[in-house]
This record gives structure tokens, sequence and C-alpha cells, in this order.
């Protein structure tokens, strides 16, 4: 069966629109500048990323990057990458805009890199699907998470401007969290969210300078003990009864009192009690 010849206005037609769209492929192909990142200044993926410090890359002699799509092949220990490059567009302001797409990786991890008007604001790292890496700005925080090879959470920090704020990974027994924010230190039992112990520096009431306090394996409080700035220790025990020990030159007096505040006897320890002499 034979194919009915277009008359030749027609084949005149098709041939002109097949010659534009192979004109306009050219063009994108042309349009994208290609380069060695050796020839840019101040061109990283990643680096200084914490801070939120804007890309700011350019040529050597410092003049900017003009609008269009840039291919960078990325460099490796001084020495040119045969493979891995960097794919991204640059907006009318000479900024690197939208996702930069990183090419020549190992064929099971897969990056997603977002700038935002010069600014990286997001890098996603999945390996066979699974996250590994997430390193993002959220209300001027940073995050860097990492996950197991599963797709577990493994750990996580947050910063502002370069300065730890937050952090949560695992130590020998457990959880361990930190909060600058809240002045808070926390260990949990394993990776459970059942609290172990906590110190807490900031946010209390008036002369007191740090509280630590101690749980059981079900999370109940055992134990609480408050350090005043004058040296003076309060222990508050599981029943509410307490103890407060004043350091003295001939040792701690310690005066010990029911749950009701009630003083039950006072003595003084001839030895200092663990933490005075820190």
């Amino acid at each position: 069966m034979c194919m009915r010849k277009l008359p030749m206005k027609n084949q005149f037609l098709a041939i002109s629109v097949l010659t534009i769209l192979a004109f306009s492929i050219m063009q994108k192909v042309q349009a994208q500048t290609h380069l060695k990142q050796s020839e840019l200044k101040n061109f990283t993926i990643g680096k200084y990323m914490e801070n939120g410090e804007p890309q700011n890359a350019c040529y050597l002699d410092g003049t900017k990057l003009k609008p269009g799509k840039y291919s960078v092949l990325m460099d490796q220990e001084g020495r040119d990458s045969k493979n891995n490059r960097a794919v991204f567009e640059v907006n009318s302001a000479g900024h690197i805009d939208g996702e930069l797409i990183y090419l020549g990786l190992d064929p099971s991890i897969s990056p997603k890199v977002i700038y935002k008007n010069d600014t990286l604001i997001r890098i996603e790292t999945r390996k066979n699907g699974k996250l590994i890496r997430s390193n993002y700005f959220e209300n001027g925080i940073f995050y860097e998470k990492e996950y197991e090879a599963n797709g577990d959470f493994k750990s996580e920090s947050r910063s502002i401007k370069g300065k730890q704020i937050y952090s949560k990974g695992m130590n020998i027994s457990g959880w361990d969290i930190q909060d600058e924010l809240k002045g808070t230190r926390e260990f949990y039992h394993g990776k459970t969210n059942v609290i172990e112990s906590r110190t807490t520096v900031k946010n209390l009431g008036k002369g007191i300078s740090k509280m630590e306090e101690k749980f059981d394996e079900k999370g109940i409080l055992l134990s609480k003990e408050l350090n005043y700035t004058d040296g003076k220790k309060k222990v508050v025990n599981k029943d509410g009864s307490y103890e407060i020990i004043v350091p003295t030159n001939s040792g701690d007096k310690i005066s010990q009192y029911s749950s009701k505040g009630k003083l039950l006897k006072t003595f003084v320890s001839a030895y200092p009690t663990i933490g005075n002499e820190r």
C-alpha cells in the first residue's frame, strides 16, 4: 500500500516546519554556554551553604555571567572530570536561578539542587530511590538531615548564619539532642522517644544556673537537681522530698525536707558533694 504523495504546497509547509524545529533545537544547544569550573570564580555547589550566602559566580576577571543556560565541566582534585557537569540557568541579574542539574554521577545517585536568585536553598540526594541526605533553608534556619540506606532517619542539625542551634544524633546508648535556643541537652533510651536525662541551662528561675533531671525507663521523672549561682544546690526526689546543699569551709551543709516542706534533719558532710569541685 503506497502513501499518498502530498501536494507541492503541503510538502513545502512540512519541510518548513521541520526546518524551524531543527533550527530551534540547534539554537537551544548553541545557546548553552560550555565552560570549565577552572574558568569561573566562586562557582561551587554546597560550599558555605549553611551561611545562606549567594553564589556570586563570575569569570576570573570578575565579569558577571550573562543571562542564559550554562554547562560547567566540574574539576576533581585540580583536574577536569570527564563526565561531571553542572547545568543551570542564569537570570537577567546574572544570578543562578532555579534547578541545577548535576550530570555524570553514579547512576544510583540522583541529586536535586535548587537555587533561588543566586542562593542555594536546597540539596536532596537519593540513592536507589531512597533519600539519604537533605540540606535546605526554612524560615531562615539551615537544616542538614541524613538517613540510613533504608531511608530511616540518622541525624539532623540546624544552624542560623553558620552557628549551630540544634543537633540530634545517636551516641552509644541512644538519641542525643542538643537545643541551643532552649538551652537543653537530652539523652534518650535507644532510638525511642523515652527520655533518660535532661540538662537545662536557660529560662530557669532567678539565681538558678543549671537544672539536671533524671528519668526511669518509662520516662517518669526520678529526680531533679537545681544548681544556683551562689553554689547552693537543691535536689528534689520523685516523692517530692528534697535536700538543700550549701557548701561551707568545713564541708557541705545538707538539710533534708519532707514533700510538705518540713525540715527533717540537717548535717554537715565531711566531703564535698559531686559537682562542687567543678
